[in-house]
């Protein structure tokens, strides 16, 4: 239609820029017909007309356009049966006929998008748990069951490369394109360039078509966009979102365009070394419960589908799956071998000739062939959970490697063992055999020498400290040097004698000889020459005084000796250390001090268990690197005056073991199991090495530090009332106060 003199005028009184965009929502034919109208009264820049025609160009080319379905009865059939949609359209991947837990695995996730609530199915290894998990998740967005499913595996990075898998898919499969159109084709046409996605329509309106590193937006197809399609094929791209992370990413709060998760499919997220931890497994639980479990609109629950294999008793796997331990959740376990054979003494004798094959045979065909003559003895009375999982590859003599799924299950208990079939392939691990301890022994710390000689201080040590475990007969003591790293070594250690007791004393009775035996230690300590490798004079930096026996005797000599380097500690378990710094509070690493106002001084509250495992891995680390130097976290012994020197002390570290026992139902209990009472250098040695981190010894050297404050603000002796000797604690106990024990 011709522009009317109005029109005309008007376009004519536009800047160049508003008449471009005005020219742009015109039709082609339209534009063609203003600008020749326009050219007559105006002259047009050739450049904005070039422009205009490019413009055009690159819409029409984003503007792609669905075809009807190829086979709509075919797309039909398969939305309504899960197991032929993933045997049709991704025939590659899912190759072999579905087994019983397969079929377990995506039933529930089917009914878990159906119905709601919480699935756990252990399948053997190699089962395809993941296939299952990521296209169980295509199929529940086509099929209309869940909008937004969510996937979550092992790590975030392995989620990607998993995600990145399925959009091939989407744009590669030549007949889930040809079926389903309307979801194939804007993958297609977006190809590998997602900044495609931004600005391609359908028909004119954008498809919101997207494509990220960690989830994928289907295209929004209406159906005012298809044209010849059948009535009975609704378009099934409606905007569906599938996320894959990792159970290390950002789970909490998942949410793209303001929607949120509507399932949850968590696969196989547990590794051998995650399943061990006590912790790991416990943050685990965490993230299914209260991350996973609240990613719901709202924060209402979503369902949730667990796909998994068991790695021990304790793991989350076999938590998840003993309906005693978690009722809530619908839990299951398959087995490779479902019914053992009749005649296990032949796949005893198998196994045997499998793991004593020579050189001269490296495929074990002589078991191989003891098998096939006896194959149907053998195979009687056995039913396998796949029948198809075995190796047909050919062998060094041309014959398939396995013929049957029962003889890769025994091929597998002969090359790894039968706890770790019945583990992984069987979901039936063996229940742990008793409390699991280190393998610290007394010949290994025997073995743990410096080189250097007793006193000797090694050269890169920055702290000499000392730690005294009191006895009402005698007092052990250890003196360590520490470098960077933790890098420590025991210089010397002893028995202090406290005279004057005898078992008819209690321990009240007996305080005052231990000060004595405590002060005479002081004057010698205090009158130590220490020298280290280069020759250079070193002091002693802190002596921890253990003071929680004889508390009375302790205080006083701490009070006396007017405190730094001798600070009272006693070790504390269980630990509950304070959160922060107060006035009498000062925290630090596995320990803390507190002020005692009444006994004007401070105590040293030692975090126990952590010490003692700290002095036991340290001896449990070899001496020396590559190098030939002190190795960082390392703890070793002065060189002995002959070669039983150190037995005794080293009895003394492992008289106690620290043990891990697994109990089904009950979790982990860690404890020390006390092997000999006689373990007092191991007390005096953790107390040393828990004074060295006051000055941030620590094997990372990033120790929370705490200076010995009771140095600065230990009530001196000029502010105290000024009082005989005699006039002590001890003055109203029966054998009276012991005279001039000051100035010995």
């Amino acid at each position: 239609m011709p522009l009317t003199t109005t029109e005309t005028d008007f376009l004519l009184s536009l800047s160049d820029s508003d008449l471009f965009r005005v020219l742009q929502e015109l039709p082609t034919a339209e534009q063609a017909e203003v600008l020749s109208t326009l050219a007559s009264r105006k002259p047009i820049d050739e450049r904005d007309a070039d422009n205009i025609r490019k413009q055009k160009k690159r819409k029409s080319a984003r503007d792609i356009t669905i075809p009807p379905p190829a086979e709509p009865s075919r797309r039909n059939e398969c939305l309504g049966e899960p197991e032929l949609f993933l045997r049709t359209y991704f025939a590659d991947t899912f190759s072999q006929p579905f087994t019983g837990s397969r079929r377990e695995m995506l039933r529930s996730i089917i009914d878990a998008a159906m119905y709601g609530g919480d699935y756990a199915v252990a399948a053997p290894r190699g089962e395809g748990k993941t296939r299952l998990a990521l296209y169980g998740a295509v199929y529940l967005m086509l099929s209309g069951l869940s909008s937004f499913p969510i996937v979550i595996g092992k790590s975030q990075i392995k989620a990607q490369n998993e995600l990145k898998t399925i959009k091939e898919k989407l744009q590669q499969s030549e007949l889930l394109i040809a079926d389903f159109p309307e979801v194939g084709v804007p993958f297609r046409e977006v190809g590998g360039w997602s900044s495609r996605a931004r600005l391609q329509t359908a028909g004119g309106s954008l498809t919101n078509i997207e494509l990220a590193a960690d989830h994928i937006i289907f295209p929004t197809i209406t159906r005012d966009c298809l044209d010849r399609w059948p009535s009975d094929c609704e378009p099934c791209s409606r905007g569906q979102i599938m996320s894959s992370l990792g159970v290390d990413g950002p789970i909490r709060g998942t949410n793209y365009r303001d929607r949120r998760p509507t399932l949850a499919i968590l696969d196989d997220i547990e590794s051998k070394q995650t399943a061990d931890s006590d912790t790991t497994i416990e943050a685990n639980q965490d993230i299914i419960e209260k991350d996973v479990g609240g990613l719901g609109p709202n924060g209402t629950r979503v369902s949730r589908v667990m796909l998994c294999t068991t790695q021990n008793r304790k793991c989350v796997a076999y938590m998840y799956t003993d309906r005693k331990q978690k009722p809530s959740w619908k839990g299951v376990r398959f087995r490779s071998l479902v019914t053992p054979p009749d005649r296990v003494d032949l796949w005893d004798e198998y196994i045997e000739m499998r793991q004593g094959r020579t050189d001269d045979d490296p495929d074990a065909r002589e078991a191989h062939w003891f098998y096939l003559n006896q194959r149907e003895a053998m195979d009687a009375g056995a039913v396998v959970g796949n029948e198809h999982s075995y190796d047909t590859r050919p062998s060094s003599d041309g014959d398939p490697i396995e013929v049957s799924a029962l003889q890769a299950y025994y091929n597998r208990v002969a090359d790894f063992g039968r706890d770790a079939v019945a583990t992984e392939y069987d979901n039936d691990p063996p229940p742990p055999s008793g409390p699991d301890t280190s393998s610290l022994t007394a010949e290994l710390i025997m073995g743990r020498m410096s080189g250097l000689e007793r006193r000797q201080v090694p050269a890169g040590a920055t702290v000499v400290t000392v730690g005294v475990d009191v006895g009402k007969y005698a007092c052990h003591w250890v003196m360590t040097a520490w470098g960077a790293g933790a890098a420590g070594t025991v210089i010397d250690y002893g028995v202090i004698e406290v005279a004057g007791t005898s078992a008819a004393m209690d321990d009240e009775s007996s305080e005052p000889a231990i000060f004595r035996a405590l002060a005479g230690f002081r004057d010698e300590l205090l009158a130590t020459e220490l020298v280290d490798a280069s020759g250079g004079q070193r002091k002693v930096s802190a002596v921890f005084v253990d003071s929680g026996s004889y508390t009375t005797a302790v205080y006083e000599f701490i009070r006396q000796v007017g405190g730094s380097p001798f600070f009272a500690a006693k070790g504390v378990s269980p630990y509950y250390p304070p959160t922060a710094n107060s006035e009498g509070k000062r925290v630090g690493k596995n320990l803390h001090c507190s002020h005692q106002p009444a006994e004007k001084l401070w105590l040293y509250n030692l975090h126990t268990d952590f010490w003692k495992r700290f002095v036991h891995e340290r001896f449990l680390t070899p001496t020396f690197d590559e190098n030939n130097n002190i190795r960082r976290g390392s703890l070793s012994l002065f060189y002995p005056e002959h070669a039983k020197r150190h037995l005794s002390y080293a009895k003394h570290i492992t008289a106690e073991m620290l043990c891990e026992e697994f109990k089904e139902g009950k979790g982990t209990k860690v404890y020390w199991r006390v092997l000999n009472r006689n373990n007092h250098w191991l007390d005096a040695t953790y107390m040393a090495a828990a004074a060295a981190s006051l000055y941030g010894i620590d094997v990372l050297d990033s120790a929370a530090t705490i200076q010995p404050v009771p140095a600065a603000q230990m009530p001196r002796r000029s502010d105290r009332p000024k009082q005989r000797p005699q006039q002590g604690r001890f003055k109203q106990r029966p054998g009276g106060w012991v005279q001039g024990v000051r100035n010995r």
